[in-house]
């Protein structure tokens, strides 16, 4: 007999009360209902919560800054541009950045859109961003142009609001991941409320009470208030018993459904994972996890995981926070350096190699250390007796050149 039927006997006769079985298919009786997956319902269940708030804590600590290009391809922070502070620093008055984006990420793992509102001065310069609440905006279309009407009835023209949206189907409204996953999220919180009822009445059904002799209907509602009283809490467990009336507990167990429960749990996180693409290790389930492969699977959390939504919002801001000028010299970009450094042995082995093939400065590797630079740390050296750039450009090693002057001078 598995989980569910032994469940469904359990709680069958009279007093019939919804268990684990109505828990898993929404068959509640009575006012209880089916688990309802809202927005913030979701949010209730722990490895959602989780989810959420590792995916958009994530993207949030990431430095947001602008870049130029030159004539070159060179690319620098163009630390000058109006819309630097904006991005950088306080997208409005209530804001920091790391909120700002907090807030949008938090939107889109939940509604699968974030709606910001770009608020421009008279020269079209984008002077404060302001998130939307979701539930107040609605889209329209109407001969082939995309509007937003707000909350109030005001219409906004596509270009002056940010939209940002997970996977849609149309390519205009990102489809909501709640939503998408309500039947592995109504699973999930399905077991947390069984989980509840069957832990705050007396943790589990451990045995039954028999007898030989006839009980009045008297008899046996003062043995069940008796009983109830006395040992159905969490904290009457292992308490003993005092029978009378001839009664005899005989004990039941039920091992092996519990464990069919727990193998549950382990399956509902597994799941969620999957919803919001998350290696499980991240959501605490270090069942399938190893210390090698967890490096592996944080890498694969970067690339995977974060860069969808990074280059998503990168893109819709390019689009519509420049000048049409800019277009091709200015983009914004979420610096994920600091993600993808890893151990020090890693970074070690990294700096070296980018040191000795001359693509990185020593101030540079300093730099990204968070260290001062020192005198002669801007050049650039390769593994030809530690030449610097200029002197195998100019057709010769520090070396040679030294043996040159010396052989002048003589």
């Amino acid at each position: 007999m598995g989980l569910l039927d032994t469940l469904r006997g359990i709680f069958t006769g009279k007093n019939k009360r919804g268990g684990f079985y109505e828990a898993m298919t929404g068959r509640f009786k009575g006012n209880t209902g089916g688990v309802m997956v809202s927005d913030e319902s979701a949010l209730n269940f722990t490895a959602v919560w989780a989810a959420i708030r590792i995916l958009s804590e994530s993207v949030a600590q990431l430095p947001l800054s602008i870049y130029e290009s030159d004539e070159l391809g060179n690319k620098s922070a163009a630390v000058d541009h109006q819309l630097y502070n904006l991005l950088h620093r306080k997208p409005n008055e209530n804001m920091t950045t790391y909120t700002f984006v907090q807030k949008c990420m938090i939107d889109l793992l939940t509604r699968g859109n974030s709606f910001v509102y770009i608020k421009r001065n008279g020269g079209a310069r984008p002077v404060e961003l302001l998130p939307l609440d979701v539930k107040k905006v609605k889209l329209m279309e109407s001969e082939g142009q995309i509007y937003y009407e707000l909350d109030g009835g005001g219409i906004v023209d596509s270009y002056d609001i940010l939209h940002f949206k997970v996977m849609s189907r149309d390519g205009l409204v990102g489809m909501s991941p709640i939503d998408t996953g309500a039947q592995a999220i109504g699973y999930g919180l399905a077991l947390e409320r069984y989980g509840n009822s069957f832990f705050s009445n007396g943790a589990k059904v451990s045995g039954v009470l028999s007898t030989d002799r006839h009980l009045s209907d008297e008899a046996i509602a003062r043995l069940r208030t008796s009983f109830n009283e006395n040992y159905t809490s969490i904290n009457d467990s292992n308490k003993t018993m005092v029978l009378e009336e001839g009664l005899q507990f005989k004990q039941i167990s039920l091992s092996n459904e519990a464990s069919q429960f727990l193998k549950s749990r382990e399956f509902s996180i597994t799941e969620i994972a999957r919803i919001f693409n998350l290696p499980p290790h991240l959501l605490r389930d270090l069942t399938k996890s190893s210390f090698n492969n967890i490096s592996e699977q944080s890498r694969e959390f970067v690339q995977y995981s974060l860069m969808p939504y990074i280059v998503m919002m990168e893109s819709e801001m390019n689009c519509k926070l420049f000048r049409q000028t800019e277009l091709d010299t200015m983009h914004t970009k979420f610096v994920v350096n600091a993600l993808l450094r890893g151990t020090p042995k890693d970074r070690a082995e990294y700096y070296r190699v980018m040191l000795n093939i001359g693509a990185l400065s020593i101030d540079e590797i300093r730099q990204y250390e968070e260290l001062p630079t020192i005198k002669g740390g801007e050049n650039h050296f390769m593994q030809l007796n530690m030449a610097t750039l200029n002197d195998i450009i100019e057709g010769g090693t520090l070396q040679n050149k030294e043996e040159d002057a010396d052989t002048d001078s003589e």
